[in-house]
């Protein structure tokens, strides 16, 4: 049996378009449902995506500032996420986790790389770990949330090429695992793995 773990009823919603406002970004989505306290706004075209971070919604001719508390991807290959309301948040804001981070395929891994600017032609010039940067096509960049990519650290072939991409000596698979997802997606305990239905 599935808890219902909100404070406050969640209204459904018939998808009603809105403005996601991200620092100097601009995204737009679908509102799913909603409440007193937050939202859950869809068909998002996320490349990264801090967790906690403020963002505007702007619907029905208004403006409101909301947190970002969790991320998951829709069978559309697009993202939808939840928001509360920032003077109902009650996580702190110094968090250093990530729910979705952006990368590029290296032979048989994805290795993390930052976005730094996306240019009028789709080319977007990115910067890897080590602070190397280059442009690439936009379609060469792939957005994970932070189940998906524990997902692919599963693989243990995969994980290993990535550690060793990442200069990381291989203990464990647990140990190895944890070692690049915090480095991917900052301290784990700060922000817990999405679970399903919740």
């Amino acid at each position: 049996m599935e808890i219902n773990r909100r404070k406050f009823h969640r209204i459904p919603s018939q998808g009603e378009p809105c403005t996601v406002k991200v620092d100097n970004l601009t995204l737009s989505g679908s509102i799913i449902d909603e409440s007193i306290s937050g939202a859950k706004v869809a068909d998002l075209d996320l490349l990264m995506m801090p967790y906690n971070k403020q963002v505007t919604l702007e619907y029905r001719e208004g403006k409101i500032d909301f947190r970002a508390m969790n991320v998951e991807r829709t069978e559309n290959g697009y993202f939808k996420m939840g928001v509360v309301r920032s003077e109902l948040s009650e996580e702190p804001e110094g968090s250093n986790a990530m729910l979705v981070n952006c990368y590029v395929q290296h032979q048989e891994a994805y290795v993390i790389c930052m976005p730094i600017h996306i240019e009028s032609d789709n080319q977007v010039l990115i910067q890897l770990w080590d602070g190397v940067q280059f442009r690439v096509p936009r379609s060469k960049l792939f957005a994970l949330s932070r189940s998906e990519r524990f997902e692919l650290l599963a693989n243990d072939h995969i994980l290993a090429y990535t550690a060793v991409m990442y200069g990381f000596q291989l203990v464990s698979p647990e140990v190895s695992r944890r070692q690049i997802f915090e480095h991917e997606y900052g301290t784990f305990d700060n922000c817990q793995l999405a679970v399903a239905g919740e």
